[in-house]
Order: C-alpha cells, then structure tokens, then sequence
C-alpha cells in the first residue's frame, strides 16, 4: 500500500531555509540532507522493488501501483532541495571563491611590492659600495694635492680597491672554533656535516684552517669558509646556538670573520656580560646588538 502523501515526511529536521542549523558547509547541514536523500531513496527502491538506485531509470519508474500522492511527494521533496539546499549551497560556494580570487589579487599585490622593496634595497646596498669605492678615492686624490712629492700610482688605487674586496668578502665568511684537526682532513666535508645540523646546505665557496699548526694531543685551529652572500651567513648564524644543544657539536662555537678591532670590542664585551653573569646569577644577561642586556622576567 502507498505511503499517504504528507509534505513534511522527508523534510523533518531541514530548516526553514534548507541550510540546516550551522551553515551552508557545515557538518550538521550535510547529515540532514544525507538523511533525507537516504530514506526517500530507500522508500523509492523499496516500492519499486529495486535493490540499487542506480536501477531507477524513467522506464523502471512507469509502475501502475504507484499513486499519484507518492509520486507528488518524491517531486516536492527533490525540487525542495534542489530550491532550498543544492541552489544555495552552489551560490554561497560562487561567492566564496569570487572572495578567495580577489584575497588572491591582493595577496599577489602585497608580494610584487615586497618584491620592489626587495630590488630598492639591493640597489641601496651596492649604491654603498659605489660610495665607498668613490670616498676611497677621493682619499687619494686629496693625498695628491696635499703633497706633491706623494704621486698617486696604480699601485695605490688597486690597494684601495683591494681594501674594499676585502672588507666585502669579509662578509660572506664564516669562521668555526672546536672543530677537531686531523692528518690528511677534508675541512668542507667537516664544515658541511655541521651546517647539515643546522638544516643548511650552502655552496662553499672556499675551506681552510687559519692561524699556525699547533703541536700537541689536541689541535683545534678554527676553519674559515666562504659562502655566495651575506644573507646565507646570516642564516647560519642564526641557527648556530642550536649546536650546544646537539650530542656531539656541543663544543663546536660558529661566528663571523671580524676584523682584529671587532674581535678585541667582542671579547670586551664577553668579559663584561661574564662579570654580569657572576655578580647576578638569577638575571639572565646577553649580547644584542653590541650592548649588554638583561632579559625581563
């Protein structure tokens, strides 16, 4: 016998919208419309005695027995959620993605003037450069005037130049203390193995050992080596504290390559932030930006 036709049979639960009671994507919404296509498939395959609904074809649908009422509440309740469920749902899904297009747009602005920003700033940097290279000469053109037995030779202007390589490359190199020295090492594999700790694989440029060989059961003379820009030896330093913490590299100490008044303005203040440690041991004091500091609490 034919179910009687009641409206509201299959959509008990939906609210007056057919969103649900969250939203158009929420989880609640997507149970109550699954329950209602769930059961009124059920109660179709059942009638018409088919076991898949994939069956339901239009001629598998011309049965006799089936009333016009049953009929009429499958139709109400499918245009019901096409109206009050699909439709919304497939609108509100348009406007979102028209909101993450113009998010998009925006971001991609955000990014190309970041970019600009980028560009301006290289541009200041070797601006610097230039600067420096003309201030060094003008240093010894004024020399010349000043002294006219003093000639400017070549030989002063590539010094000067070569005084400016120098303080450059300076700046893409990095030095490490506490690295055990072997008879016939490779120093780019050692220093490769600790910047691996680090989650670092720049390309190294150049590798050595500095100062004179040390004789004796413990020969640790520190290893200097270049990389392609400043911006990777900042990262390296940046990381370098991890290693005090890593089994095996807790000896290990990375810095850069100052020059002999930076080393001697380091160590005084290393000497200093000691005396702080000593005489306060509950502050926490560092180094930052060539001051002492001590951490708030």
């Amino acid at each position: 016998m034919a179910v009687q036709y009641r409206a509201s049979k299959y959509l008990e639960g939906i609210g007056d919208t057919g969103i649900g009671t969250d939203n158009h994507f929420g989880e609640v919404n997507l149970q109550e419309v699954q329950r209602v296509c769930n059961t009124m498939v059920s109660d179709i395959c059942r009638v018409y005695g088919c076991d898949d609904p994939e069956k339901l074809v239009p001629e598998a649908l011309i049965k006799n027995n089936v009333v016009k009422a049953q009929m009429a509440e499958w139709l109400f309740t499918a245009i019901d959620l096409l109206n009050h469920c699909c439709l919304p749902l497939m609108s509100s899904a348009r406007k979102t993605i028209e909101n993450l297009q113009e998010e998009k747009i925006c971001d991609q602005g955000t990014v190309i003037e970041l970019q600009k920003k980028l560009i301006s700033k290289k541009d200041e940097e070797l601006g610097l450069v230039s600067q420096t290279v003309q201030k060094e000469l003008k240093t010894y053109s004024s020399a010349l005037q000043q002294s006219c037995s003093t000639a400017l030779s070549p030989k002063n202007i590539a010094s000067a130049v070569k005084t400016i390589t120098k303080e450059e490359d300076r700046t893409k190199e990095v030095v490490v203390f506490g690295v055990e020295e072997e008879t016939d090492e490779c120093v780019t594999t050692k220093v490769s193995s600790i910047l691996e700790q680090l989650d670092e694989k720049p390309r190294i440029t150049g590798c050595r050992r500095i100062g004179q060989c040390a004789t004796g059961e413990s020969k640790k003379r520190p290893i200097i080596f270049s990389v392609k820009s400043t911006d990777i030896v900042y990262q390296i330093l940046r990381k370098s504290k991890r290693l005090k913490d890593i089994e095996g590299y807790k000896t290990v100490y990375i810095s850069p390559n100052r020059t002999q008044e930076e080393r001697i303005s380091r160590q005084k203040l290393v000497n200093e932030l000691k005396a702080k440690r000593l005489s306060d041991p509950s502050g926490r004091y560092f180094i930052r930006k060539g001051e002492i500091v001590k951490a708030d609490n």
